[in-house]
């Protein structure tokens, strides 16, 4: 009994214990009450919004190749065994397609961003303007009025040059301060446009700014279009030519689509959508008029956003 109470009073001296602080395993609470940082969302909806828009530009090409197959089957009972080449005259196509072309490719452009392609490629225009194969003007919309002096549309085909006459009366109101023309010009020739000065003499019409979308699918000899292009250009460092325009894919499984679907896509559409475009730039008549300042390529490489200047005797 003596020994449990001894134990009992028994209180010895504590030493302190030296020890190192450990930091904890949890994340430590965030000044806004501990919740969890969220992941980083603009990355994925772009790369996301980027796959949709080449997935879909990759399932319209196959699906348009197999439409044209039919619809040319259903209406045209000309010979599609005949390859289409260089010589092929597409005047009558565009003329039977104008009044039904901006129906036709609104929701192509829509899901496949061309609309923003546009917007951020028209927005550059500066000065006096030509734009060549204006179709049934689907840039009027992109055009910054206080940016113009000028804008000359012109467009080979009367048909589609009548529908962006047309369709001008909706967006006149952006051209207040903007003199306004249309003319009727291929556009492998409008280095020749003239205009009448105050004397009521001719002379060759140059410009700041050529804007050409999705028109060398259509002309007949690309190079001399670019060629022409140039020459239609003031001799200045200033002067832009603006393109956006659709050709050969970067991947050979894609440009195999295109090419064997390419007769019918002309028939049907008459646009060459398997030239190379960017081949064009390296041709020697070409490189003497003309560099380029800038170039994207999209959807697979099929669509060639270029910015590029002519070449002048400073440069």
């Amino acid at each position: 009994m003596g020994k449990k109470n001894n134990a009992s009073g028994f209180r010895p001296k504590a030493s302190p214990i030296k020890y190192n602080r450990v930091s904890p395993t949890t994340t430590p609470p965030t000044p806004n009450g501990g919740a969890k940082s969220s992941p980083r969302l603009m990355p994925i909806l772009i790369g996301g919004g980027l796959l949709y828009i080449t997935a879909t530009y990759v399932s319209m090409s196959v699906f348009k190749s197999k439409s044209d197959t039919t619809t040319g089957r259903t209406h045209d009972h000309s010979s599609h065994d005949t390859p289409v080449d260089g010589n092929f005259d597409t005047a009558p196509v565009w003329e039977k397609i104008a009044k039904d072309y901006d129906k036709e490719i609104d929701w192509d452009e829509f899901v496949m961003g061309i609309g923003l392609m546009r917007r951020w490629l028209i927005g550059q225009a500066k000065g006096d303007v030509l734009e060549v194969s204006t179709g049934t003007g689907r840039n009027f919309k992109y055009y910054k009025d206080d940016q113009l002096s000028s804008a000359t549309f012109t467009d080979r085909n009367e048909g589609m040059l009548t529908q962006a006459k047309s369709k001008f009366a909706e967006y006149a109101g952006q051209f207040k301060k903007t003199f306004v023309e249309f003319k009727q010009a291929n556009v492998d020739h409008v280095h020749t446009l003239t205009k009448e000065d105050n004397n009521g003499r001719r002379h060759q019409q140059q410009f700041d700014t050529v804007v050409d979308t999705f028109g060398l699918c259509s002309c007949k000899d690309p190079e001399q279009a670019l060629i022409s292009l140039a020459d239609a250009c003031k001799p200045s460092e200033e002067s832009r030519i603006l393109l956006l325009e659709h050709g050969r894919s970067h991947y050979d499984w894609l440009n195999r689509i295109l090419d064997t679907n390419v007769d019918k896509h002309v028939r049907r559409w008459g646009c060459w959508w398997n030239r190379d475009l960017m081949e064009l730039f390296e041709r020697e008549k070409v490189k003497e008029k003309l560099e380029i300042v800038k170039v994207y390529r999209w959807h697979l490489g099929t669509t060639c956003y270029i910015v590029a200047k002519p070449k002048t005797s400073s440069s």
